[in-house]
């Protein structure tokens, strides 16, 4: 899915390019991922209203509408938005597109199905699955040292669970899960309620400084929006290659439901039942 990074990037663009501008032509690909919670009908209680503002929370991107009305589309795994002149063949079949005046389009694509696209009043944005229930912006001031560690203090859960947990953190996806976690240099599995202050201080300003980077490198990039940039990560999606700090093979672990880089080394533990890669050689360099 687009993670925090990214959407902040895309929020930028889009911010840009689709404000100010009405809705002229509005079509669906697959009705199942519509939710509509008016009682007009699609697309025609889109048509005419104007976009007056396009606003990231935690996964969720909210267009709001002329008259108190909002489009929320939670990407999930696979979804993607991106921008084209109108009548440009897309590059997949778009699940949402949204006609502009002026002959610009905006088109979300999924092709997993699995986001969802909502087409509510502002007065209803609580009643948006999962809305309501996001935790701390992580971009913002409330976002502080003292209350990571009283999470954390109420957590059995391990550490990449928690950062997962929407409820608590909005939002951290797999990718950067794994990247704040090498730069705190935290195993995976280790237990929240198991964690020294040191390591709490440790996964505090890794989260920062891990978005901060990376929002930077995807803005410098200024790629159109539907590219997933990626490329500069130092351990998610690279197990099997040598760590790019110690040179020993980044290794993939189960953690809950999905899989974690992580360097046996730079992210040590010292919990038996966890496979104990430190012996293993060091991948061979050509």
């Amino acid at each position: 899915m687009p993670e925090l990074p990214d959407l902040v990037h895309v929020e930028a663009v889009l911010a840009r390019s689709v404000c100010g501008l009405p809705i002229v032509d509005a079509r669906v690909g697959d009705p199942v991922v519509l939710r509509l919670m008016l009682p007009e009908p699609f697309p025609a209680v889109l048509l005419g209203k104007r976009i007056a503002d396009v606003k990231r929370r935690g996964q969720f991107l909210r267009f709001d509408l002329d008259d108190g009305l909002c489009l929320v589309v939670n990407a999930m795994l696979t979804g993607r938005y991106s921008l084209a002149t109108v009548g440009t063949p897309p590059g997949r079949d778009p699940i949402l597109a949204l006609a502009l005046s002026g002959g610009t389009e905006l088109r979300y694509s999924d092709e997993t199905r699995m986001g969802k696209i909502y087409v509510a009043r502002v007065d209803q944005l609580d009643q948006i699955p999962g809305f309501a229930s996001l935790g701390v912006d992580l971009l913002s001031e409330d976002f502080t040292l003292p209350y990571i560690r009283r999470l954390v203090a109420r957590r059995r859960d391990q550490v990449r669970q928690f950062l997962l947990d929407k409820t608590a953190l909005a939002s951290i996806g797999n990718a950067y899960a794994d990247e704040i976690l090498f730069a705190a240099r935290l195993h995976p599995k280790t237990f929240c309620h198991k964690l020294q202050p040191d390591e709490v201080q440790r996964l505090y300003a890794a989260i920062r400084n891990t978005l901060d980077s990376a929002i930077r490198e995807i803005q410098a990039r200024n790629l159109p929006i539907e590219v997933k940039v990626r490329d500069f990560l130092k351990v998610r999606g690279r197990a099997g290659e040598p760590c790019l700090v110690c040179g020993t093979t980044i290794r993939r672990v189960r953690v809950g439901r999905d899989d974690a880089c992580f360097c046996p080394i730079c992210q040590p533990t010292e919990r038996k039942p966890f496979v104990d890669f430190r012996n293993v050689p060091k991948r061979p360099t050509t």
